[in-house]
């Protein structure tokens, strides 16, 4: 079975395009499911621009779909759940205070958090899902096809968590 994004039938004409590289201004010619390509003229490895990662973030056949992606490219990645995971339980939030608290508390566990620490994205995620129910989280973990390891290390930091809160 082919990725239904990867799957050349479905494509369209803007598929395969070119970009300028931005270390010597030669073209480089990309098709969509490119994740890198070498600068013919100096041989340097170019992220492609356009390549949309958002499969990556709850695909469990990614790694082998996409290969070793660059650190980049891992980092929008990541950023994708965490915008996904705000998404998801903002529409759950039904206060307009608790709306509020929420987006007050993401922004400066996001502006002061050490992201440079492993453990930072899951701590973002346990604030985030610290404002659902039980089944609120469940449900949520389903619909965006969490892994069971990041489920599992989130419920483990929610217990921790509740228990400082109280």
């Amino acid at each position: 079975m082919k990725c239904p994004g990867q799957d050349t039938r479905y494509w369209k004409e803007d598929a395969i395009f070119e970009i300028e590289c931005p270390y010597c201004g030669a073209f480089i010619e990309f098709f969509k499911d490119d994740p890198i390509r070498k600068c013919p003229s100096c041989k340097k490895s170019v992220p492609n621009p356009r390549m949309d990662f958002g499969c990556a973030a709850y695909c469990k056949y990614a790694e082998i779909c996409l290969g070793e992606l660059p650190p980049e490219l891992i980092l929008k990645k990541a950023e994708l759940l965490k915008e996904k995971v705000k998404e998801a339980v903002l529409k759950r939030l039904k206060d307009i205070q608790t709306k509020k608290k929420f987006l007050q508390e993401a922004e400066k566990l996001e502006t002061t958090g050490k992201k440079e620490d492993k453990s930072f994205g899951i701590t973002l995620l346990t604030q985030f899902f610290s404002y659902l129910t039980g089944n609120e989280r469940q449900e949520l973990y389903q619909n965006l096809k969490l892994p069971e390891a990041l489920k599992t290390e989130i419920e483990r930091n929610l217990k921790s968590f509740k228990k400082q809160d109280s």
